[in-house]
C-alpha cells in the first residue's frame, strides 16, 4: 500500500501545480462523449440513475455486458485504476486506449508510467478495491489545483495518519469529492459498489457536482488556535507554549514522544512570495543557526492532510526533525516534529504524527 502520509507530487524545483503537456484539454475535456444506452438493472428512480448515466456519457464508465451495469457490484482495483486513468488521460490529453490482456493491462501500464500507481503496489488487480484504494487512485488523476478546498474539514473520525491514503482522502473531502456517511465516517477499509463509484467519479470530473460539508468542529481534546486563524491543533495533556510576533504566531507542544512545533506567517513578506520561498528561507535559517545542515531526506513536494506541502528531514546532534511547510489561504504554516534519534525513534515519530493529524488548517 501507499505510504499513509506522503506521496510525491513533483520535484521541489517545479511549481506545486503538475506540469501539463501542451495538448492538455484540462477540465473542459469532461463533456459527453457517448450516448447513454440505458441498463436493465438501473431503474430510472434509483438514487444513482443520474450518476450512472452521466459517468457513461462522459466515457468514464461502461456497462458489464448483456445490457447491465451491475450497480451493486463491488468495484475492483482494475476498475478503479481504469477510471482514474480515463480521468487523467482526458485531462492531460494523454495517449490511452483501453484494452490489453488481461483487459486492464493498458490501464495499469498507463497508471505506472504516469505516477497513478506505484510498481508492485497491488498483487491482484481483480481483488475488491477498498474505499481508501479508490481515494488514493482518484486523488492523483487530477493535479492539486483542480481539487481546490471548498470545505474546512477539521477531522474525519475514522481517518488518521496510519490510514492508507490518508492525505488523499483528506484532499478529496476538502474538495467536496468525498462526503462519507451521515456521521462523517469514511470507512476506508470497506469495499465500494459501482453505483457509488459513479457518483464520486462525477464529482471528480465535474466541479459543479462537488458537495459542501459541515465538518469544521475540532476533535475532542484541548484545542490551541492561533490568533491569526491560520490553524487549530487538538492536543492531549502535554505542555503548550504560544508566542506571538508581528505577522507570525508560534505554538510548541511537548509530551513524552517529543515536540511538535507550529509557526504561521502571513503572506506578503518579501522572503515568502511563494511556498517554496517560505520553505527555503526557513531551511536556510536553520542551516545558518546550526552552522550547516545534513539532510536525512531532501526537500520534496508531498501531500499533508490533503494539502501540497514542502517536506524534508534533518538531524541535529541526537534529535531528528521532520518539517512540513504548507500554504494555507493567507498564511504559510510550518509544522515541525522532533524526537530523539536511535531506539524507539520510529514509534515516537508515529505518535507525534497522530497528534499532527489533528492539525486543522483554516480556509
Amino acid at each position: 500500500m501507499r505510504h499513509p502520509l506522503i506521496r510525491t507530487l513533483g520535484p521541489l524545483a517545479l511549481t506545486l501545480a503538475l506540469a501539463l503537456p501542451a495538448a492538455a484539454a484540462g477540465m473542459s475535456a469532461f463533456v459527453p462523449k457517448a450516448e447513454y444506452p440505458g441498463f436493465s438493472d438501473v431503474s430510472e428512480t434509483a438514487w444513482y440513475a443520474a450518476d450512472v448515466e452521466k459517468a457513461v456519457e462522459l466515457g468514464l464508465m461502461k456497462g458489464k455486458g448483456n445490457g447491465t451495469f451491475d450497480p451493486e457490484g463491488t468495484l475492483t482495483v482494475a476498475e478503479a485504476v481504469t477510471m482514474a486513468v480515463q480521468v487523467h488521460a482526458a485531462y492531460t490529453g494523454g495517449n490511452f486506449a483501453a484494452g490489453g490482456d488481461p483487459w486492464y493491462e493498458n490501464a495499469v501500464d498507463y497508471a505506472l508510467e504516469n505516477g497513478l500507481l506505484l510498481r508492485g503496489e497491488y498483487s491482484d488487480y481483480t481483488a475488491p478495491a477498498t474505499r481508501a484504494d479508490m481515494a488514493g487512485l482518484f486523488a492523483y488523476a487530477l493535479p492539486p489545483e483542480e481539487l481546490p478546498r471548498i470545505n474546512r474539514v477539521a477531522g474525519i473520525p475514522d481517518v488518521d495518519a496510519a490510514t492508507p491514503c490518508a492525505s488523499a482522502i483528506y484532499l478529496l473531502y476538502n474538495a467536496g469529492v468525498l462526503a462519507g456517511t451521515d456521521s462523517g465516517m469514511f470507512q476506508p477499509e470497506d469495499t465500494i459498489n459501482r453505483a457509488s463509484a459513479a457518483a464520486i467519479l462525477n464529482r471528480l470530473a465535474l466541479p459543479e457536482s462537488r458537495v459542501d460539508l459541515e465538518m469544521d468542529a475540532p476533535a475532542a481534546g484541548n484545542t490551541v488556535e492561533s490568533p491569526d486563524g491560520a490553524f487549530r491543533l487538538t492536543v492531549g495533556a502535554g505542555e503548550q507554549l504560544g508566542a506571538a510576533a508581528e505577522g507570525v504566531y508560534e505554538v510548541t507542544y511537548s509530551d513524552e514522544n517529543g515536540t511538535l512545533g507550529l509557526l504561521s506567517q502571513a503572506k506578503g513578506e518579501e522572503s515568502a512570495a511563494t511556498l517554496e520561498d517560505f520553505a527555503v528561507s526557513r531551511l536556510a535559517a536553520r542551516r545558518d543557526a546550526l552552522g550547516g545542515l545534513e539532510l536525512l531526506e531532501q526537500p520534496d513536494v508531498v501531500l499533508f492532510r490533503g494539502l501540497p506541502a514542502v517536506f524534508y528531514r534533518y538531524q541535529a546532534e541526537e534529535t531528528v526533525y521532520t518539517v512540513f511547510c504548507v500554504e494555507n489561504s493567507g498564511f504559510y504554516v510550518e509544522l515541525t516534529l522532533s524526537h530523539a534519534a536511535g531506539t524507539g525513534a520510529d514509534a515516537a515519530y508515529a505518535r507525534l504524527l497522530e497528534t499532527a493529524y489533528t492539525l486543522d488548517l483554516a480556509l
